[in-house]
């Protein structure tokens, strides 16, 4: 069975992705649909671009795959108009070797995500829309949690009956039933808090350190939110679009994992551009979490109007949206997930202010600063401990650059320390006013205090 043929919760039929063949060749389209019956796609064909587009318009297509040569409209006319229409549609051109020309210039104008020769190997076509479909699981994966939910709910809801019974039997007291009811919410509580538990642990389960980046992120959001005198629903729903921020990433190939983002080539971009898409879809669903889906949708906006997805500009985004922007790129700087360089939580703080009012909201931006201005450095580190220069031991690795007073770079992250380095950063520590920021990596001992610091 196919990886996309799962049974839907709240629908008869199979959840399956669709993909629509264009081509005037019957013989192509035959081919076409034998060598993808395989892979679980519902699959509609037209014989011009014509047809196609006007399938399009009453059809929610997923994947399209045009010949290049048609009458009419040939297959890069048809798919640049598509692109206008129909962004989210993923577009491949099949093409003969005398077409090659044309084909790149749509590749590179963006019209296509790539292209397929004649003749085609089965094999590389079917795992090309696999990948290319990869998304769709989140979907899925959506309606599986909703089944979990629905199902804590009637256990719940089952346990409420019992209880009543013994209620009545026992003849106990309205106060009794009080109780009763108060633990039966609680729990409810406790599964819809699993719920969102296991959905940011999906999205965490590709990179080591994601799970207590999204911690500290929610930590963090949720310290803005109560600082401007949010309630505490609104709170609640900001956490959780914190902790569930990265969902659409469980999409990415693993090129894109742990790459930072300065080092993204122009259709890597595409990829990350569709991130928040992904995970507003596959939250949609379920309920209880429709606000920090919308949320989660909106982060990437700016508040000049220059993000993405629907380029909304000021106040226009919503509010926890532009929370959510401020903290996440905190903790990416740190993280060196922005240009690969982890910047000590200072330069992460001058970072946000110098694009408060353009990248971000200025009073949500300058009164963040503020408030993290406060923290200790330490509560942001993801696979970090600060030592003094005396707890250094040879062998442990520089999770950061090591700076001088005077801001200068003594030694670079990832330096292994040596006795020689170690005591001449102990001279240096006592010829200086003030502590030296060392920050080393953790390992599985040093982790819990022990004197072993290797990496």
């Amino acid at each position: 069975m196919s990886i996309f043929s799962h049974p839907s919760v709240n629908a008869d039929r199979i959840v399956r992705p669709i993909v629509l063949l264009v081509d005037d060749e019957e013989n192509i389209i035959r081919a076409l649909k034998r060598t993808l019956s395989r892979i679980g796609v519902d699959i509609v064909s037209a014989p011009s671009a014509r047809e196609a587009l006007y399938i399009l318009e009453n059809t929610e297509v997923d994947l399209i795959i045009s010949d290049m040569r048609m009458p009419e409209m040939n297959g890069a006319d048809f798919l640049a108009e598509v692109a206008q229409l129909y962004p989210d549609t993923l577009r491949y051109i099949l093409t003969g070797y005398s077409d090659m020309e044309s084909t790149i210039k749509a590749v590179n104008e963006g019209c296509i995500a790539g292209y397929l020769t004649k003749p085609w190997d089965d094999i590389a076509l079917r795992e090309l829309l696999e990948r290319s479909l990869h998304s769709k699981l989140l979907e899925v994966r959506n309606r599986e949690l909703s089944a979990e939910l629905l199902q804590r709910n009637k256990e719940l809801a089952d346990l409420n009956q019992t209880l009543e019974q013994r209620v009545e039997r026992r003849t106990l007291e309205i106060k009794q039933q009080s109780v009763v009811i108060e633990q039966s919410f609680n729990e409810l509580s406790v599964s819809y808090h699993h719920m969102v538990k296991l959905a940011s642990s999906i999205a965490a389960m590709r990179e080591p350190e994601a799970a207590p980046a999204a911690g500290l992120r929610a930590q963090l959001a949720e310290m803005l939110a109560r600082d401007i005198g949010l309630s505490e629903q609104e709170v609640s729903v900001i956490r959780d679009a914190a902790l569930l921020a990265e969902l659409g990433r469980v999409s990415f190939p693993d090129t894109l994992m742990g790459k930072a983002y300065s080092d993204y080539s122009k259709l890597e971009l595409q990829i990350f551009g569709r991130n928040p898409l992904h995970a507003e879809a596959a939250l949609m669903g379920i309920p209880g979490l429709v606000n920090a889906a919308a949320i989660v949708r909106s982060q990437y906006e700016r508040y000049d109007g220059s993000g993405f997805p629907d380029k909304l500009v000021g106040d226009a985004i919503p509010l926890g949206a532009r929370i959510l922007a401020i903290v996440r790129d905190y903790i990416d700087l740190i993280r060196g997930r922005i240009n690969g360089e982890h910047l000590p939580a200072a330069v992460a703080r001058a970072d946000i202010l110098s694009f408060a009012g353009t990248r971000y909201d200025q009073v949500l931006a300058q009164r963040f600063v503020q408030l993290s201005a406060d923290l200790l450095e330490d509560e942001f580190a993801i696979n970090e401990q600060r030592l003094v220069a005396n707890e250094l031991k040879v062998g442990m690795k520089l999770a950061r650059n090591l700076y001088s007073e005077k801001g200068i770079i003594l030694l670079t992250e990832g330096h292994e320390l040596t006795a020689g380095l170690i005591e001449k950063i102990i001279e240096l520590q006592d010829m200086s006013d003030e502590s030296l920021a060392i920050l080393v990596r953790k390992s599985v001992n040093n982790c819990h205090g022990d004197e072993e610091g290797g990496v």
